[in-house]
C-alpha cells in the first residue's frame, strides 16, 4: 500500500467512496455522488489544501483531507474529513494516513490540528487512543434555514 499527496483527478475516486462509506454505519448518512464530489472539490480547492490517500492496487482505499485554519497567530489545521473503506477498517490504512498527514504537518511548522466527529463512537475511540482530546468548552450549534 502506497501513501501519496491527493490530486484534483483523485476527487472522482475518493467521492465514490465517500458516498459508500457514510452511507453505512454509524453515519448512516444520504449522500449522492455529486454531493460529495462538490463537497470534496471545495475542500481541495480551500487555503491551506492537504490531504493524502491509501492506495493499493490503483484503487483508493481511504482519504484524509482538510485546510490551514489560523488561530491567535498559530497555524492550525482542520481535518475535514477522513474515511476508509469499510472493508478495510481496523487494518491499520487510518493509522498510516494520519500519521502521514500529522508528520507533514509537523514538518511545516502546524502548531495544532482539530476535527470534529460523532461523539461516543469507534471514530472518536480512534482519535482518542491517538491522544486528540474531546474540548469540552466547544460545542457545536447548528440550525435549520
Amino acid at each position: 500500500m502506497d501513501i501519496c499527496a491527493i490530486v484534483e483527478s483523485d476527487l472522482q475516486a475518493i467521492s465514490q467512496l465517500y458516498v459508500s462509506v457514510f452511507s453505512n454505519p454509524p453515519w448512516n448518512e444520504d449522500w449522492e455522488f455529486a454531493w460529495a464530489y462538490e463537497r470534496l472539490n471545495w475542500i481541495y480547492q480551500s487555503q491551506g489544501f492537504a490531504g493524502y490517500i491509501a492506495l493499493d492496487s490503483k484503487q483508493i482505499l481511504g482519504a484524509i483531507m482538510g485546510h490551514a485554519v489560523p488561530f491567535k497567530g498559530e497555524k492550525g489545521f482542520e481535518i475535514v474529513e477522513f474515511l476508509v473503506t469499510a472493508k478495510y477498517q481496523n487494518q491499520g490504512i487510518g493509522n498510516q494516513l494520519l500519521a502521514q498527514l500529522e508528520l507533514n504537518l509537523k514538518q511545516d511548522n502546524y502548531d495544532f490540528t482539530w476535527l470534529l466527529t460523532l461523539k461516543n463512537t469507534d471514530a472518536e475511540s480512534f482519535y482518542s487512543q491517538r491522544n486528540y482530546q474531546r474540548d469540552c468548552k466547544i460545542v457545536l450549534l447548528n440550525k435549520e434555514l
